[in-house]
């Protein structure tokens, strides 16, 4: 199979939403892929389209937030087939929630998934790419990373730090030929939301969107939380926004196309590459330049805190 394939792909976090159609429209644009994820139980659905479709994708366990782990897949991979031509950091995960509601463990645990796997698989991904004198290495960041945003500020660190890895990154890269992506999703509609982590019983909101009284008959209108009125807010926006959100396919697609800008080769441009996805992601992108700090604080609240 290796013979056939000469571009090899790799994607973390392939189970679910953006990493799954991410890992489906390498295959189906003729990569070899390589989708990796923490459970291999839950890879039933991928293997079921591949196996329809007919397209290359092979499995492989890899947990980033494991050195030995991320070591022994990314080895299993370049031995199988010696090379790695794309790599796509998607795995992590959202903990929103006052700073002060969470753990210094539970703070760690998001930093170790969003940024320290990010950097562990990219680490083990570059001596293969700097031997090839050539790669993409494409990191799922967020509008969060563009922007502090509402009940976001661990997520939105880790964004952040992804971001400013990215960007430094691509001198040191540049060098070797190996090109950097940042895609910048806004609310997709994807498992995102069934996986997110909020503080136990602090804010009236369920993941539909629902208020509700957590509290008990006896406390209506208690809270666990100093922060409850501005958590509840962007939660009762957040979840209500995330059930109109667009499919996470359409985050797929623009990392197809960013692909074939950067590998086009009359291109000159930069070796950092920046995309937007979504329309709320565009928007706020273009205002955060346009507007004053001030100014864009007040937007926020606005459209997001109602």
């Amino acid at each position: 199979m290796s013979g056939k394939y000469k571009k090899i792909a790799v994607v973390t976090g392939s189970s679910t939403g953006i990493g799954l159609e991410t890992s489906l429209a390498l295959a189906r644009s003729g990569f070899l892929t390589c989708a990796t994820m923490r459970d291999l139980k839950k890879s039933i659905d991928i293997e079921e389209i591949a196996r329809k479709e007919n397209i290359p994708i092979s499995l492989f366990e890899m947990n980033v937030d494991d050195i030995n782990s991320v070591d022994k897949a990314i080895t299993k991979i370049v031995n199988e087939y010696g090379r790695i031509d794309i790599l796509v950091n998607n795995a992590g995960y959202g903990l929103f929630g006052a700073l002060e509601d969470f753990t210094m463990e539970e703070i760690k645990k998001q930093f170790e998934t969003n940024v320290f796997g990010v950097m562990r698989v990219t680490r083990k991904v570059l001596p293969t790419m700097r031997q090839q004198k050539s790669g993409i290495i494409i990191n799922v960041s967020s509008m969060s990373g563009l922007a502090g945003i509402p009940s976001q500020s661990v997520y939105s660190a880790t964004k952040f730090a992804v971001e400013g890895m990215s960007e430094a990154l691509s001198y040191e890269l540049e060098p070797f030929g190996i090109k950097m992506i940042l895609i910048e999703p806004g609310v997709i509609n994807t498992e995102f939301v069934q996986d997110l982590v909020l503080p136990s019983n602090k804010y009236g909101v369920d993941k539909k969107g629902i208020q509700y009284n957590p509290f008990g008959d006896d406390n209506k209108g208690a809270s666990l939380s100093f922060y409850n009125e501005t958590m509840q807010r962007f939660l009762t926006f957040y979840f209500n926004a995330m059930s109109k959100a667009p499919h996470p396919q359409v985050v797929a697609d623009e990392i197809i196309t960013s692909i074939g800008i950067v590998s086009n080769e009359s291109n000159t441009s930069s070796p950092l590459l920046r995309i937007t996805v979504g329309n709320d992601s565009k928007k706020y992108s273009r205002l955060k330049k346009e507007l004053t700090d001030n100014e864009f604080h007040a937007l926020l609240k606005s459209d997001l805190l109602k």
